[in-house]
């Protein structure tokens, strides 16, 4: 497994998002081991289940019975999969625009148009359209991220359609509070944290920057400042 640990304090798990990897976090990475041990890896493929059950078999290996979890994206579905299957290795979720799909009030449209969009040849700009993940961003940026992005089918079906088990989720026991970019307020990812945290009756978070907000964007992503977010959180939490 390609699993990266840093820093030194209580554990701290980032779970990445779709079509990421355990360097995902790399420019956060300083500013949280600086007060934690930081754990990332790359998710093996499959569902939301599948990888909260890997998530587990990481923590007990880590020997982690209470640990924080904070997942961006998919890996904010797999967080709070997590608290539904594996309290007991769980203390906290923040969980960062996970795509909830199912909980929208519109949500029969929106599965189907990220169906629709799966297979076409310019299926990363209508992602990205579709999202609105980017934030206000010109054309150019998107087209230039559209260019690097790659959609899978079966991935995007497999996290679209996902039902969370919400009772699970509230009789584990574990704080979960959902964030979601300032950048990218009313868009999809930002509608879908807002539901999740209707849902939960969990508290809903700010962040600073995009979907990608603790990745560099010049002009709309600042990483120093989402992993100091980050931490101001985890304190408020722990």
């Amino acid at each position: 497994m390609d699993l990266t640990k840093r820093g030194d304090g209580p554990l701290l798990l980032l779970l990445h998002g779709g079509g990421g990897s355990a360097s995902s976090y790399d420019a956060v990475l300083d500013i949280l081991a600086d007060q934690y041990t930081v754990v990332t890896y790359t998710q093996r493929e499959g569902g939301p289940v599948e990888r909260a059950d890997e998530a587990a078999a990481v923590l007990e290996e880590l020997g982690a019975t209470k640990a924080a979890v904070f997942g961006s994206s998919a890996g904010g579905l797999v967080a709070l999969d997590l608290v539904a299957r594996h309290p007991q290795r769980v203390g906290l979720v923040i969980a960062h625009e996970p795509p909830v799909m199912s909980l929208l009030p519109d949500a029969d449209e929106v599965i189907r148009e990220f169906h629709d969009l799966a297979d076409a040849p310019d299926a990363g700009m209508r992602f990205l359209r579709l999202t609105g993940m980017l934030g206000p961003v010109d054309e150019s940026v998107m087209a230039a991220v559209a260019a690097q992005l790659h959609v899978d089918g079966a991935e995007v079906a497999a996290f679209v359609n996902h039902q969370l088990d919400l009772a699970a989720i509230k009789a584990g026991g574990v704080p979960v509070v959902l964030v979601a970019g300032k950048a990218v307020t009313g868009t999809l990812p930002f509608r879908s944290a807002e539901a999740a945290a209707d849902a939960l009756r969990a508290p809903l978070v700010i962040f600073p920057g995009n979907h990608f907000g603790y990745a560099p964007m010049p002009g709309i992503n600042d990483p120093a400042a989402f992993g100091r977010t980050l931490l101001d959180l985890l304190r408020s939490q722990l």
